[in-house]
């Protein structure tokens, strides 16, 4: 089992700054997993998740394929 599994990545466009990038969502596993010591050591930041990687914004809708 890896770091990821626990993890999506999702393309979404921020509706704060407008740019369209792969957001992470971290589950709860994941956020205990590497919420602490452990995440630092390894450069996971999992207050990151479901934020803009460029704002830092929560509110953004998934870009769609089409």
């Amino acid at each position: 089992m890896g770091w990821n599994d626990h993890v999506d990545f999702i393309e979404t466009e921020c509706l704060q700054c407008g740019v369209v990038a792969v957001w992470e969502h971290w589950n709860e596993i994941a956020k205990a997993r590497y919420g602490g010591e452990l995440g630092r050591k390894l450069g996971h930041d999992v207050a990151n998740s479901g934020k803009c990687p460029h704002c830092g914004s929560i509110e953004g809708e998934v870009v769609e394929e089409d």
